[in-house]
């Protein structure tokens, strides 16, 4: 009887070290991912200022300068419109409805970072990035500095937040549509089963 129990209490003390690894295995991971969420958004709002940075010292005094002829030119503009140049003259809605996303954001990747995929999260860190960096401007300056534009098709000019945003956009599309299809439809796919469970259950139905 004694060496059962002492069986026992080796395959406890087993499971509950095993199962104690699990846990910080998986904690460690989801600390990576906010970590890198994390250095992703500082990376991107830093690239952002800096670029402004030397565009407000070099750029403004010419107006514009050729990078790439006839592809790419800088061109110094201030914006007090949204990105690419939209809804000018909407700034203070635009602070507000840019800090409410941020935040949100910010929440959703903190509270849910055990759910979030890889390439969805990655892809909200450059939408806070991009958005904080021109959050910056607007606050600080009144207006936006862009700078990058296209001198083969008419287009708006844009900076380095704008493509942190656009592109981060882009990613959560393509997760959404095509990598993690079932990233919503699984929660209501398990609050309907669990409805179903429940309905179809008399003892349930009694109580």
């Amino acid at each position: 009887a004694s060496a059962s129990a002492a069986g026992n209490t080796r395959k406890k003390v087993s499971i509950t070290t095993a199962s104690s690894a699990d846990a910080v295995q998986r904690y460690s991971v989801f600390n990576m991912q906010l970590i890198l969420w994390a250095a992703i958004v500082v990376i991107s709002v830093a690239l952002d200022q800096i670029s402004k940075y030397i565009v407000v010292l070099k750029l403004k005094p010419v107006g514009t300068a050729d990078f790439i002829d006839g592809i790419l030119g800088f061109s110094y503009v201030e914006n007090t419109g949204a990105a690419f140049g939209m809804m000018k003259g909407f700034r203070w809605v635009f602070i507000v409805l840019s800090t409410v996303a941020i935040i949100a954001i910010g929440i959703y990747l903190v509270k849910c970072r055990k759910k979030v995929p890889p390439l969805l999260g990655i892809s909200l860190a450059m939408i806070v990035g991009g958005g904080i960096g021109n959050q910056i401007d607007r606050i600080a300056n009144g207006f936006v500095v862009d700078f990058l534009e296209f001198q083969f098709m008419d287009f708006a000019v844009f900076n380095i937040a704008d493509c942190f945003v656009t592109v981060g956009a882009f990613l959560v599309l393509i997760d959404i549509l095509f990598v993690n299809r079932n990233l919503f439809s699984d929660g209501r796919d398990n609050r309907d089963g669990k409805d179903k469970k429940s309905a179809g259950n008399p003892a349930d139905k009694a109580s």
